[in-house]
């Protein structure tokens, strides 16, 4: 959501979706609760979903990773995006990362780091 002080929800001209945690003490339900009555205020229409989970739940990376919730969060995300950008693939995450890990590293990549990530575990 954007700062009130950058952006208003009658502001917003493009379709919109909102995946929200309900243990959230940044993004909190009662600011996820104005946000939703300003764009209906504003006449927008958007999706927002609201998962019982803490913030950061689609984080692999955290303690907090709900998977669940990520993965239903991801099968919203990309029904949204087919119907409104055009065709998006529903590839599980386990297949992406092997077809990812096939690929050659970026250049930019030193080859220590990318070492440094094997071994902590980041794919």
């Amino acid at each position: 959501m954007p700062p009130e002080t950058v952006a208003s929800a009658k502001d917003i001209r493009v379709p919109l979706q909102g995946h929200f945690a309900n243990r959230d003490d940044w993004c909190t339900p009662a600011a996820v609760d104005k946000f939703e009555a300003e764009l209906k205020a504003a006449g927008k229409t958007a999706e927002i979903f609201r998962y019982d989970a803490e913030h950061a739940f689609v984080n692999e990376q955290r303690d907090v990773h709900d998977r669940a919730a990520a993965e239903l969060a991801w099968e919203r995300m990309l029904a949204f995006w087919s119907q409104h950008f055009g065709h998006m693939s529903a590839e599980p995450s386990d297949a992406r990362r092997a077809r990812q890990a096939k690929q050659k590293p970026c250049k930019r990549m030193q080859p220590g780091k990318q070492a440094r990530q094997a071994k902590r575990g980041f794919k």
